[in-house]
């Protein structure tokens, strides 16, 4: 093979890589897109939760699960990409066991935080020092 067959080839696979790399989305924008079905599972939890049509109850709801369904493997993509992303998958992940009513705070805060300027989560401090230890309690023989 000629030199100028491998630079060709080489060059040819270097371009595919940076290519991959830039079509591959990073876990806020994977979390922002999950969000986006939160918000829409949302609007239609509660239009189901404000309808007086038991069929229409009933397709509202249906839309709201799908929607949550379409959001699960997006938050999992996330969390893949960056972990902090965990709580909303987890959070989605109790979809069918948990009412929707009762996590959609959660899932709004979530949300809140991808959708913010500033989606990172702040650098806690790690050198914290613990304090003393409480001392064991004793009986009245004085052993513990």
């Amino acid at each position: 093979m000629s030199k100028k067959a491998l630079a060709a080839i080489i060059l040819s696979a270097g371009f595919a890589l940076a290519l991959s790399a830039c079509s591959e989305q990073s876990g806020v924008d994977l979390a922002r897109q999950a969000c986006g079905h939160v918000h829409q599972s949302i609007k239609a939890y509660e239009f189901a939760i404000h309808s007086q049509d038991a069929a229409v109850r009933a397709s509202d709801f249906r839309r709201a699960a799908v929607e949550l369904q379409e959001a699960e493997p997006l938050a999992a993509s996330a969390t893949s990409a960056d972990g902090q992303w965990n709580a909303l998958m987890t959070t989605l992940n109790e979809i069918g066991q948990v009412d929707e009513g009762h996590l959609i705070r959660a899932l709004e805060a979530q949300c809140a935080v991808a959708e913010s300027n500033q989606p990172a989560i702040p650098n806690l401090p790690t050198n914290i020092t613990p304090g003393p230890l409480p001392s064991a309690p004793t009986s009245a023989t004085g052993s513990p």
